[in-house]
């Protein structure tokens, strides 16, 4: 038996997140169901072979949305990380809305397959204005273009933008079963930084691993330094469990909610291949194990995380060179005035230096820099914003 759904094509990083919350429920419930993934503009095409119950897919994500739902009532873990720099919602507050939305969807959940069909027209039904205000608002957290001070080519009235329990219950899955979320605090400042592998053409159990490497990283710590966009990438992969070669094509979009004061918005949103971030992390970390420390220190209060985000230019722009990237990383740590300064100078060990080098060869050889990666796809739609 075969089952087919479009998502409703909100555009990406809620339809991504939308696709992953499907994907890993159905895989987590039936761990015998065949997947293929495949974007489609601002929409992802989910086939599943084998049969799925989903009133089951729906209780093995509920289950671990409700066992975050309470520990966010206490003021901590995954779903209170992922909620952003916003703390005008007591976590209480909070976490009752997330059991209403969790009841919500239930009663959803079984009419998945003909609200995610190619003629249902989903995302007409929601959206901003009109009959849609009786809709739940979609916090940025999952749909970052939703803000009314961040529209890009967008121009639209300042109402909120709507969602069905069902589309708001997956991608709130997605942030809890695929992404990565970093916080930090700076200057006055707090933020978060969110990232997700976008699925461009992928099948079976290789979407778990994708998910796993990501969702494995959504640790408790703070940072104590303002994070750029650009530098997340790396502080995700270089942590933890690395799980390379992965079959079919991944791209990745990273976006960030910060506050400063009563002020709060989306500072940067961007989507970037994944391919040659994860390979080069993975072929450092198998030269030695100092890459990780390194990263580490560079993300701190005496280091430089412009430097962590040089190097994902690097390999998914093709420029900076990488002569030029270890250049400048080896002059802040040959600066260092702390012990661990000194010490960190070996963890810019060779290994890493050509690892960066042989991958940007890899990806940039031969193609302009600025460009796509030789295996990387474009998709077109989508774009950047620093």
């Amino acid at each position: 038996m075969s089952t087919e759904l479009v998502t409703p094509g909100h555009s990406p990083p809620l339809d991504t997140l939308i696709a992953m919350g499907i994907a890993v429920g159905i895989l987590q419930a039936h761990p015998a169901a065949r997947i293929e993934v495949k974007k489609q503009g601002s929409s992802y095409r989910i086939t599943i072979d084998g049969q799925v119950t989903w009133d089951r897919v729906y209780e093995t994500l509920s289950e671990k949305m409700l066992f975050e739902v309470e520990r966010l009532s206490y003021g901590w873990g995954s779903l209170y990380s992922a909620f952003g720099p916003r703390r005008d919602i007591e976590p209480k507050d909070l976490s009752g809305r997330f059991e209403e939305l969790v009841e919500l969807a239930r009663k959803e959940f079984p009419k998945i397959a003909q609200e995610y069909s190619e003629q249902s027209q989903h995302a007409a039904r929601e959206g901003r204005g009109g009959k849609r205000k009786k809709l739940p608002t979609a916090y940025l957290s999952i749909a970052p273009w939703a803000g009314k001070y961040f529209a890009g080519t967008y121009k639209y009235r300042e109402e909120p933008y709507a969602l069905c329990p069902l589309c708001s219950f997956l991608a709130w899955s997605g942030i809890l079963s695929s992404s990565s979320v970093i916080t930090y605090v700076a200057e006055g400042k707090r933020g978060t930084v969110y990232a997700v592998p976008d699925p461009i053409h992928v099948r079976n159990y290789d979407i778990a691993l994708i998910a796993l490497v990501f969702a494995e990283k959504k640790g408790e710590r703070r940072l104590r330094n303002d994070i750029p966009l650009l530098a997340a990438p790396l502080l995700i992969l270089a942590s933890g469990e690395t799980v390379w070669p992965i079959e079919g094509e991944y791209g990745l979009y990273v976006w960030k909610y910060e506050g400063a004061g009563n002020f709060l918005g989306i500072k940067g949103f961007a989507q970037l291949p994944l391919s040659p971030l994860l390979e080069f992390v993975a072929r450092a970390k198998a030269r030695g194990k100092y890459l990780p420390r390194l990263i580490g220190y560079l993300a701190s209060r005496k280091g430089d995380p412009s430097l962590i985000a040089l190097i994902t230019e690097c390999l998914a722009y093709g420029e900076p060179d990488p002569y030029t990237v270890v250049r400048s990383i080896w002059s802040l740590l040959s600066r260092a005035e702390d012990e661990r300064g000194r010490r960190v100078l070996r963890w810019l060990d060779k290994g890493v230096a050509e690892e960066l080098f042989e991958v940007w060869k890899k990806y940039w050889e031969g193609h302009r820099a600025g460009g796509t990666p030789s295996s990387a796809t474009t998709v077109a739609g989508t774009g950047s914003w620093t």
